[in-house]
C-alpha cells in the first residue's frame, strides 16, 4: 500500500429497481445494528412483502447469512431462502497526499451474496369470492316438463 494516496472507497453499484420494489432490497453492512436489520426484515415480511432480498459483500457476508438463517428459524417453516453468489467490481479513488500527483482510480473485485427470502405460506393465496348460492326450493308435485330438480326414486 502506498503512503502517497488516501483511499476513498466508493459505494458499490445498486440494483436499478422501481421505488416500490426497492424497499424489498436490503443492503447488509457491518456498520448497521443487527437487531435493527432483523426487525426491518420481519416487518416487511409480516406486512406487504412476499419476498425480500438481502445483499451483502465482503466482511458483511457472514452477517447476511446469520440474518437470513435467523429469519428462517424464527418463522417456523413459513419462510424459505435461496442464495446466489457474485463478484462485484468496485472502484476506489486514490486521492494524492501531495499536490504534485493527480487523482487516480483502482479497480478491485469483492465477493457478494444475494439472499432471497420468500414466504412459503399458502395463506397468502388470494381466493376469489364465489357468487351467492341459490337455496333450492322444496320439490312440489308437478307434471312433466315443469321441471323440479328433485326427483323421487
Amino acid at each position: 500500500k502506498s503512503k502517497r494516496h488516501r483511499v476513498v472507497r466508493k459505494q458499490p453499484p445498486r440494483n436499478n429497481t422501481p421505488a416500490t420494489e426497492a424497499r424489498h432490497n436490503i443492503y447488509i453492512t457491518s456498520k448497521t445494528d443487527f437487531k435493527a436489520q432483523l426487525k426491518r426484515c420481519q416487518e416487511l415480511l409480516n406486512t406487504s412483502a412476499k419476498e425480500i432480498y438481502l445483499h451483502c459483500m465482503g466482511f458483511a457476508v457472514g452477517r447476511g447469512l446469520n440474518l437470513a438463517l435467523r429469519l428462517v428459524q424464527e418463522a417456523d417453516g413459513a419462510l424459505g431462502y435461496a442464495i446466489n453468489t457474485s463478484t462485484i467490481r468496485l472502484l476506489d479513488e486514490l486521492h494524492p497526499l501531495s499536490n504534485s500527483e493527480d487523482l487516480s482510480f483502482r479497480k478491485r473485485n469483492n465477493s457478494a451474496l444475494h439472499i432471497r427470502i420468500f414466504n412459503r405460506s399458502l395463506f397468502n393465496v388470494v381466493v376469489p369470492s364465489l357468487p351467492a348460492a341459490k337455496t333450492p326450493t322444496p320439490a312440489t308435485r308437478s307434471g312433466p316438463g315443469q321441471g323440479s330438480h328433485f326427483r323421487r326414486g
